[in-house]
Order: C-alpha cells, then sequence, then structure tokens
C-alpha cells in the first residue's frame, strides 16, 4: 500500500515488520514467503509512494553500474528517459551527481 516497513524481528514462521517512518506505530506480520497475516495499528503519515518509485530508480542504475561499462551519467540519462516519474518523484530524484558517488566506489572492483 505504498508504506515502507524494515524487518524488526523474524522467527521460523513469521517476519515481524514496522513502519520506517519513525514516528509511525504501524505493524505487519507475515509469513516467511511475506504474505500478510496481520497488521496493527494505522499509519499516522501519508503513503510515500515516490520514496519506492526513487528507491527502484536508484537500485536500476546501481545494477546497470554493476553490470555495464557505460559511465554512470549516461546510465542516469537513460534510465531518466526511460522512467515514467511524477512530478512529486522527479522532486525527490537525486542527482546524477548525488547518485554516482555512492557507485563510483562499486564500479571499482
Amino acid at each position: 500500500d505504498e508504506y515502507i516497513f524494515k524487518l524488526n524481528k523474524a522467527t521460523t514462521t513469521s517476519k515481524y515488520w514496522i513502519c520506517a517512518h519513525t514516528a509511525c506505530s504501524a505493524k505487519i506480520h507475515t509469513n516467511t514467503n511475506n504474505q500478510l497475516t496481520k497488521m496493527t495499528d494505522e499509519h499516522s503519515h501519508v503513503p510515500e509512494k515516490e520514496t519506492i518509485v526513487v528507491r527502484e530508480f536508484r537500485e536500476k542504475i546501481k545494477q546497470r553500474a554493476i553490470e555495464e561499462t557505460t559511465p554512470i551519467p549516461r546510465i542516469y540519462d537513460e534510465e531518466c528517459a526511460k522512467a515514467m516519474l511524477s512530478t512529486a518523484a522527479i522532486a525527490v530524484l537525486p542527482s546524477e551527481r548525488e547518485i554516482s558517488k555512492p557507485l563510483l566506489s562499486l564500479s571499482l572492483y
């Protein structure tokens, strides 16, 4: 539902997740196949669709930087052209320079 959770605890049968938004008390439980089994509390903030879109965008660039010899600025430009980003997602999208710095260390290995 366009919210971000982080894993808080895992057992052999269940995973316990908490909302990544620190002020929110929403929690979910899933089975080991990540199927929702229980939800507690409501979110105290709006969905984080743009954050999710940006994470996916960054991951595409990262994967391409690892697998290809294409320069990162070119990868960034190509992925921007392919992505169907909303105005809100574009507003929070990091610049090519912000994305390149951490990726440059990956491409050195």
